[in-house]
C-alpha cells in the first residue's frame, strides 16, 4: 500500500471510530484500487442504465438504479409527484397504492393505533410484517395491546422520494419486511447550488375546522463542493371534525374534537472530506400530538349529513407521539467499489388516554344503550406510556456500477432495541359497575373486589397495570450478486442469516389478573437464514421481465396475560387468559414473476406482476370478542394469490391517463381445533385484505405563456369480501361485519409558472372527498350484546387551496 493509500486508511479509522466501527479498510482498498475502474460490461448493460423519460432512481436493492431496471414490484413516487398527488401521511400513500392497506385497528382504543399490509400481509401484533424506513434506518417498533405500541410514521414534506416495496425483503432489509418495505428517503445536502422547496395549505372540511401547512426547506453550499447542508420544518394542522355530547342530554358541549398537530424538523450536512470520502451527519425530528379518537358514534350520528358526533367519551382519547432519529452516514469509493457505514439512534416516546365509561359498564355491569344515573361523573381511563430506543448499524460493501456483469453487495447488520410500555387502566368504581350487573340479574351485592377475584385495585386505583419490556438484540450478515449470463440475460441470488434475540419482562398487577403483583421473563432465540433467487431479462430498451422466489421470517414473539375477564374466550378457544406466552416465527416464500414494458413509442407504460405466497405458523392477532382484549397465537398456514398492473399513458399532447389494480386473494388454508372437539377457525377464512383495489388518475395540461394550466383528479376504490362470516366460530362478532367496499374521489386545477431567478410556483386549488364517501370502517362496540357501536369514516369532503415554491 502507498504512504498516500495507508494515511487513507487511518483518517478513515479515525472517522469510522465516531460512528462506533472501523474496519480494516487497507485490505479492502488495496486490491479494489489495483482494479480497472469500469469493469468490462455489455453493451446491453450499459444500455439499460437509462430508463425512459418519468423513470426516477430508487435504492431498493440498496443500489442506484432507474425504476423501470429494478426486477422487483416496486411503487415510486419522488417529491413532485407526491405534491401531484396531494400526499401528506402514510395514509394517503396506502390509498393511493394498490396492494398496501393502512388503517386503525378494531380494538376499542380510538387513538393511535394502525394497522399496515403489503399484499394481504398483516397480523397486527408483535414484530410487524412491514418494514418502515427512514433512510437505511428501520423504525418499526413490537406491536400490541397497549394503544401505544404502533408504529412511527414520517408525515410527507420534504422528501426526495418514497418507495413502497411489495413481497418480502428479508435479504436486504430485514424480518420487519416479510410483506414488503416502506421507505421514506430524504434529499441529500447541496454541495454546489442552492435550492429551495416551500409549501403552505389551507383548507376546510365541512361541518369541521380549517386545515392549514406550511412548510420551508433548502440547502446549499458551505464550501462548494467540499461542505454542505439540507434543513427543513414544517407545521400542520388537521382540523377535527367530530362533536362531543353529553352523555345524558345529548346536547352539544365540545366541537371539531379530533384535530391533530404535527411539527417535523431536520438537518443535514455533508463534508466532503476527501476525493473518496463523505461524511453525513442528519437529525431528524417529529412531534405528533392528536386531540382526540376519530371514531363517531352511529347511535347519534348523520353520516349522510356529514353530522358526527361521539356522547360516550367525556375524556379526549389523546395521544403524544414525537421521536428523534441522529444518524450518520459515511462513505468510502474505493474504485470499482463502495464501503458504506450507517449508524443512528432512534429514541421515542408516546402518551396516550382512553376513556373506559362503557367499555366498563358493558362488561362488568351488562349496561349498554344509556347510561345509569348516578354515573354522571365516571370516568374510568387506561394510560399507557411506551419508549422505544434502538441503535442501528450497519456497514456495506458493494460494487460501484450497477452495469457490470457481475454486481454485488454484502454486508453486516446490528440492531439493539428496547421497547418500555406501562399500560395502567384506573376504576376506582370498579365493584359499583360489578354490583349494577348483580343487581340487575337479581343477584345479592358483592362486599369486595377480593370477594371476585382475591385482591383489590392495585395501589387503591388500578383494576389492571401491565409493566412490559421487550428487548430485540439482532445481528446478521447478507450478501446478494447478480450475473449476466448472457445478453440482457441475468440471475440474482442471495441470502441473509439472523441470528436474533428476544426477552420479555413483565409486572402485571390489579384484580383483572388476580394478583397483587407477579414478574414474567420470557426469552427466545432465533436463527434464521433467507434466501433469494431471481432471473431477469432485458429483451430490447422497452421490455423487462423477471422472476423472483424469496422467503421471510418473523422473529419470536411473546403473547401478555389478557387477564380474567376474558376467562370465556379462554375457554371457548383454548388458553389461559392469566399466563403469558411464548409465539413462534413465522414464515414467508413468496414467488413473483412481472415484466416493466413500455408500448407505441413509449405512450404506454406498463407494469405488471403475479405472485403466490405461502405463509406457515401465521402469527395472528386476535380481538376477542367477549372481553375486547386482543391476544397473539400461532394459527395456523394461508395463502395469497394476486395480482397488481400499474398503465400509464399519453393519448395525447397534455393528457397523462394512469390505472392501477391490485387483485389479493388471501385465506387461511388449515383449520384450527378448539376444546371439545370444536374448530376455531375454518380452512378458507379470508384475512382481512380487501380483495380488489383500484386508483385511476388523470391529468391535463395546457401551456400557458412561460407556464402551464393543469387539472387533475385521483379515484380509489377498496372492494367487499363477499364470504359470510362463521358464525359458528368464537372469534367472531356476529353483528360485525367484513370491512365496506370504499371509494374517493380528489380533484385539483391549478398553474405553474416560472418567475424570475429559477422560481417556480405551483398554486392550486383542491377538492378531497368530492362525493362525500363516507363507508363504515373499523366497526366496534364493547361486548357481543352491546349496542353502543362506534366507527370510524373518511374526512368529509376538504375544499383548500396549496402553493408550492421551489428554486
Amino acid at each position: 500500500m502507498s504512504e498516500q493509500g495507508f494515511k487513507m486508511q487511518v483518517a478513515m479509522c479515525r472517522a469510522a471510530l465516531l460512528g462506533g466501527v472501523c474496519l480494516p479498510i487497507g485490505l479492502l482498498a488495496g486490491p479494489a484500487l489495483a482494479q480497472d475502474a469500469a469493469a468490462p460490461t455489455s453493451a446491453q448493460a450499459r444500455q439499460e442504465q437509462t430508463g425512459g423519460p418519468d423513470d426516477i432512481v430508487v435504492t431498493a436493492t440498496r443500489q442506484s438504479q432507474v425504476l423501470s431496471r429494478v426486477p422487483l414490484s416496486i411503487v415510486a413516487k419522488d417529491q413532485i409527484q407526491l405534491d401531484k398527488q396531494g400526499i401528506r401521511s402514510i395514509g394517503d400513500v396506502a390509498r393511493l397504492t394498490p396492494g398496501i392497506t393502512f388503517g386503525q385497528s378494531t380494538s376499542y382504543f380510538g387513538t393511535g393505533q394502525s394497522t399496515i399490509a403489503i399484499r394481504g400481509v398483516d397480523s397486527g401484533s408483535g414484530i410487524p410484517t412491514t418494514g418502515v424506513y427512514i433512510d437505511d434506518t428501520p423504525i418499526q417498533t413490537r406491536q400490541g395491546i397497549s394503544p401505544s405500541l404502533s408504529n412511527a410514521y414520517p408525515q410527507i414534506f420534504d422528501l426526495d422520494r418514497v418507495e413502497v416495496l411489495r413481497g418480502p425483503q428479508g435479504t436486504l432489509f430485514g424480518s420487519g419486511s416479510v410483506g414488503g418495505a416502506v421507505r421514506f428517503i430524504s434529499p441529500k445536502p447541496n454541495y454546489d447550488d442552492v435550492s429551495i422547496y416551500s409549501r403552505a395549505e389551507a383548507a376546510a372540511t365541512e361541518h369541521g375546522a380549517p386545515s392549514y401547512e406550511l412548510g420551508v426547506a433548502g440547502g446549499a453550499p458551505i464550501v462548494e463542493g467540499k461542505l454542505g447542508f439540507r434543513g427543513s420544518i414544517w407545521g400542520r394542522r388537521d382540523g377535527g371534525y367530530i362533536d362531543r355530547l353529553d352523555r345524558y342530554s345529548k346536547k352539544k358541549i365540545d366541537k371539531d374534537i379530533n384535530g391533530q398537530d404535527v411539527v417535523a424538523a431536520r438537518f443535514a450536512l455533508g463534508w466532503k472530506a476527501s476525493e473518496a470520502f463523505t461524511i453525513t451527519p442528519s437529525i431528524f425530528f417529529q412531534s405528533q400530538s392528536i386531540d382526540d379518537g376519530s371514531r363517531y358514534e352511529l347511535a347519534v350520528s348523520n353520516p349522510k349529513k356529514q353530522d358526527y358526533n361521539l356522547s360516550l367519551n367525556a375524556i379526549p382519547e389523546s395521544r403524544r407521539d414525537r421521536f428523534y432519529l441522529p444518524a450518520v452516514k459515511m462513505e468510502l469509493d474505493l474504485g470499482s467499489m463502495s464501503l458504506v457505514s450507517d449508524t443512528s439512534y432512534f429514541t421515542r416516546k408516546t402518551n396516550s388516554v382512553s376513556d373506559d365509561a362503557s367499555l366498563s359498564l358493558a362488561i362488568f355491569g351488562g349496561v349498554s344503550g344509556r347510561f345509569l344515573p348516578g354515573f354522571e361523573s365516571y370516568t374510568p381511563r387506561t394510560i399507557s406510556n411506551t419508549s422505544q430506543k434502538a441503535f442501528t448499524q450497519e456497514l456495506r460493501l458493494q460494487n460501484n456500477n450497477t452495469a457490470d456483469r457481475f454486481n454485488w453487495i454484502v454486508g453486516a447488520f446490528y440492531q439493539k432495541s428496547t421497547v418500555r410500555d406501562r399500560y395502567a387502566g384506573s376504576d376506582p368504581r370498579l365493584l359499583d359497575v360489578i354490583n349494577v350487573g348483580q343487581q340487575q340479574q337479581g343477584l345479592p351485592p358483592f362486599a369486595s373486589l377480593t370477594e371476585i377475584y382475591g385482591t383489590e385495585l392495585y395501589q387503591g386505583q388500578f383494576s389492571v397495570l401491565q409493566r412490559n419490556t421487550h428487548k430485540d438484540d439482532q445481528k446478521a450478515v447478507y450478501a446478494q450478486a447478480t450475473y449476466e449470463i448472457l445478453d440482457g440475460l441475468k440471475i440474482t441470488a442471495g441470502g441473509r442469516y439472523t441470528i436474533a434475540k428476544y426477552q420479555f419482562n413483565a409486572f402485571t398487577a390489579g384484580p383483572l389478573f388476580t394478583t397483587d403483583g407477579k414478574s414474567d421473563t420470557l426469552r427466545a432465540t432465533s436463527k434464521d437464514f433467507t434466501p433469494k433467487i431471481g432471473l431477469s431479462y432485458q429483451a430490447d430498451s422497452n421490455n423487462f421481465f423477471y422472476a423472483n422466489a424469496a422467503k421471510g421470517v418473523r422473529g419470536p414473539g411473546v403473547s401478555p396475560a389478557v387477564g380474567a375477564t376474558c376467562g370465556t374466550d379462554g375457554a371457548a378457544i383454548g388458553f389461559d387468559p392469566l399466563v403469558s406466552r411464548a409465539v413462534s416465527p413465522d414464515s414467508i416464500w413468496s414467488y413473483e414473476a412481472g415484466s416493466k414494458n413500455r408500448l407505441f413509442g413509449g405512450k404506454v407504460q406498463l407494469d405488471a406482476s403475479v405472485y403466490r405466497i405461502v405463509w406457515k405458523d401465521v402469527q395472528t392477532n386476535l380481538n376477542l370478542p367477549i372481553c375486547q382484549q386482543q391476544l397473539l397465537l400461532n394459527l395456523g398456514d394461508a395463502k395469497i394469490d394476486g395480482f397488481d398492473i400499474a398503465v400509464n399513458t399519453r393519448p395525447v399532447e397534455g393528457l397523462t391517463l394512469g390505472a392501477a389494480v391490485s387483485y389479493i386473494k388471501a385465506r387461511y388454508t388449515s383449520a384450527i381445533p378448539g376444546p371439545d372437539n370444536t374448530t376455531i377457525r375454518k380452512s378458507g377464512e379470508p384475512l382481512a385484505a380487501a380483495p380488489w383495489s383500484v386508483q385511476l388518475n388523470g391529468e391535463y395540461v395546457h401551456p400557458v405563456g412561460d407556464g402551464e394550466l393543469y387539472g387533475r383528479a385521483d379515484y380509489t376504490y377498496t372492494s367487499k369480501n363477499k364470504r359470510p362470516l362463521d358464525l359458528n366460530s368464537p372469534l367472531v362478532d356476529p353483528v360485525i361485519p367484513r370491512p365496506p367496499a370504499t371509494s374517493q374521489l380528489n380533484l385539483r386545477i391549478g398553474g405553474r409558472f416560472s418567475t424570475s431567478g429559477d422560481n417556480n410556483v405551483d398554486f392550486s386549488v383542491f377538492v378531497n372527498n368530492v362525493t362525500n364517501s363516507h363507508p363504515t370502517l373499523s366497526l366496534f362496540h364493547e361486548t357481543l350484546d352491546s349496542t353502543w357501536f362506534r366507527a370510524g369514516t373518511f374526512r368529509p369532503r376538504t375544499v383548500g387551496v396549496t402553493f408550492t415554491l421551489r428554486h
